[in-house]
């Protein structure tokens, strides 16, 4: 890459403190140029086009729009902008999810100001880059381990793929294993298989579980 380049960076995050650091470490190398900042899903959609980054550094957990709607935004009105997921959840699955939707790399909050610069390079250049912790949870790890490991519902959903949140809002909708099959052209047996993944990722016992907790993470 020519050095004299600047990487165009815009960086949402609704924690001031991380904005401002994250925004100050950047500004501080000859490499970035930090074009914008944004503290919610909204505001990210009101300045970034104007801004016309080269990498969003997006945390996931922010207000207003979900992350995966703040992603199909992005690759749909911005679709030269690289994604740069960062954030303090982690787990396989929501990697393996995040790079499906359209997201060129994934980061967490633990990553040095060195970690972060080359990640956004790595990104930059047209290529997939991944962080991923030592302690991260996979799919092989119990229940009850997921449950201490998870201590809130959005760190639970971050558990969860997008293929099993698609899964969960059907279910919460009241729609049958056959039905939710028919509607993503997948196999009964497919979906009664993702349920079992889903109460067993939010350790949960029962369709009912299943349905308050969709509501109450605004899925449905």
């Amino acid at each position: 890459m020519n050095k004299q380049q600047l990487i165009k960076v815009f960086i949402a995050d609704d924690h001031p403190i991380v904005l401002q650091g994250v925004s100050c470490v950047l500004s501080n190398r000859p490499d970035f140029q930090v074009v914008g900042t944004a503290a919610s899903g909204d505001e990210l959609t009101l300045k970034m086009l104007q801004a016309r980054p080269n990498v969003l550094l997006m945390d996931l957990n922010m207000p207003g729009k979900d992350f995966y709607e703040n992603i199909q935004w992005v690759k749909a009105n911005a679709p030269w902008v690289k994604i740069l997921a960062y954030s303090s959840y982690h787990s396989p699955d929501l990697v393996r999810s995040l790079i499906h939707e359209g997201a060129s790399g994934y980061l967490p909050k633990t990553a040095t100001p060195t970690e972060i610069s080359d990640a956004i390079h790595c990104v930059f250049q047209g290529e997939i880059h991944v962080t991923m912790v030592a302690h991260a949870q996979t799919d092989a790890t119990p229940a009850t381990e997921h449950a201490n490991s998870l201590p809130d519902d959005f760190r639970k959903r971050l558990g969860l793929s997008r293929r099993e949140q698609e899964i969960l809002v059907l279910i919460s909708r009241g729609l049958s294993s056959q039905r939710i099959g028919q509607t993503l052209y997948i196999s009964k047996h497919t979906v009664e298989t993702h349920r079992k993944n889903i109460l067993r990722k939010l350790d949960f016992n029962s369709s009912t579980e299943l349905v308050k907790f969709a509501v109450q993470q605004r899925l449905v």
